[in-house]
């Protein structure tokens, strides 16, 4: 009786998956299928995530996580997606150098000055033309692509076409003087490489997270950094990778690995101030925003989402039912903190460390409601700093309808989803659901042209 019931199951379970791929809409069906996306659309995970180029993905996909695979649901419809893997720990310019290296089959370049500025290795993993991200594909401004970004995926997209469009000179200019033949990511001039740029519940403007769970989350980088180098120097390094090779988080030819063991242990990425849980915080956050330009020609959309509630009597923004359960005790703290920020962060490592003022933030209750981990506020367009003063980025409502514009956030209503839900993650969204979510989004940028 159990095999049977067994096998019920595991047959109603592989009709519910089967519906989930075709029981579209008509209108849904009709435009990924006859249109598709006229350019290949990437998509860049969040902190502690992975992509196609880690052996994970094939077994447990970022982009789909217990909804099945979003990229091979998207290549049923014409839309041509990709899973870039870029540094689960690492900091917004690392991993945007990392994305260029993978997109261009180039060896990663981290910039000479970045490299001294924050104490490690200048040059990192090679791509071959043959291991590039989109086999066959040479981006260009006549090639384009679609980004994509989840979470601290979208803050890597931000960062990533602003040194496309304006380079970075300085990096250019030293490498060049040292010698070498410059990184053409550093070089600029490239801003029509992007056709557009969608954000998916991402900390533009870092989360008071950090602030709310100070605890976990020191605890967190604690343990995620101990678990990078423990990985980093053994033969699992493919399966998931945290790409920390730059801080010398692997294992040498000529090294046992008691030896590789031994002085990996003995080093502290965190003190680099180069990482994510730097670029998280609201001080680092805003004054990166500040250096960011919109490009005229590129379609922004902005997804960002809420699972909290009011509560009457204590006037906090409390989780509600339908957010992950793991969550919701990270977001009723979110959900009451009100607090100002330091107003300076740390930058650099060593004798290039040094303490950078910026103005303060002061998160009132506008900061309390969330998707969990990252706030509305943060969620919805970036803010940067203009003359001493706070200010945000050209916005505009768009429902998914009507005209389009280009070099203004285009922000669709808040969605009643919780931050990994935008990923279809951890059984808390259906398969339908979340595939309609991605339905939406390549319609956005279809009908733009993209």
């Amino acid at each position: 009786m159990m095999k049977k019931c067994s096998k019920l199951l595991a047959l109603f379970l592989a009709v519910v998956l089967a519906a989930s791929l075709f029981a579209l809409p008509a209108s849904a069906q009709s435009s990924g299928t006859a249109a598709g996306t006229k350019y290949p659309v990437v998509l860049v995970h969040g902190l502690m995530g992975w992509g196609s180029y880690d052996e994970l993905n094939s077994i447990v996909p970022y982009w789909g996580m217990s909804t099945g695979s979003i990229t091979d649901y998207l290549k049923l419809y014409g839309y041509k997606s990709y899973a870039a893997s870029v540094g689960p720990l690492s900091s917004a310019w690392d991993r945007a150098c990392e994305l260029y290296a993978q997109l261009t089959g180039t060896q990663v370049d981290y910039g000479i000055l970045h490299a001294k500025r924050y104490g490690h290795d200048q040059y990192g993993v090679s791509y071959t033309q043959r291991n590039k991200l989109i086999p066959g594909y040479n981006v260009s401004a006549t090639n384009k692509i679609n980004l994509v970004g989840h979470s601290f995926g979208g803050a890597t997209i931000r960062l990533f076409l602003d040194i496309l469009a304006d380079g970075r000179m300085e990096e250019y200019n030293a490498e060049k003087a040292a010698g070498e033949t410059p990184s053409e990511f550093f070089s600029g001039g490239k801003a029509g490489w992007v056709y557009s740029l969608t954000t998916l519940a991402a900390p533009s403007n870092g989360t008071t997270f950090i602030e709310a769970n100070e605890d976990f989350t020191t605890a967190a980088a604690d343990l995620s950094t101990e678990m990078a180098k423990a990985l980093g120097i053994t033969k699992y390094k493919g399966v998931y990778d945290f790409d920390l090779d730059q801080f010398g988080i692997y294992k040498n030819n000529n090294e046992t690995v008691l030896e590789a063991l031994d002085r990996v242990l003995n080093s502290d990425f965190m003190k680099h101030n180069d990482n994510a849980f730097e670029d998280l915080t609201i001080d680092k956050a805003l004054y990166l925003n500040s250096g960011i330009q919109m490009q005229k020609g590129v379609y922004y959309f902005s997804y960002y989402g809420c699972r909290t509630y009011v509560n009457p009597l204590s006037g906090c923004s409390l989780p509600n039912m339908r957010m992950w359960l793991p969550l919701r005790g990270f977001a009723a703290k979110m959900g009451c903190y009100t607090g100002t920020t330091a107003g300076y962060f740390l930058d650099g490592y060593g004798t290039y460390l040094r303490k950078v003022a910026v103005p303060a933030t002061v998160c009132d209750k506008t900061w309390q409601p969330s998707d969990g981990m990252v706030n509305i506020v943060s969620g919805r367009w970036p803010y940067h700093f203009l003359g001493g003063k706070v200010v945000s980025d050209d916005h505009v409502s768009y429902s998914g309808t009507g005209t389009v514009k280009t070099g203004v956030w285009n922000v669709l209503p808040v969605q009643a989803l919780d931050h990994v839900s935008f990923a279809g993650s951890f059984f808390n969204e259906g398969i339908l659901s979340t595939h309609m979510l991605y339905q939406g989004i390549m319609k956005n940028i279809v009908s733009c042209g993209g």
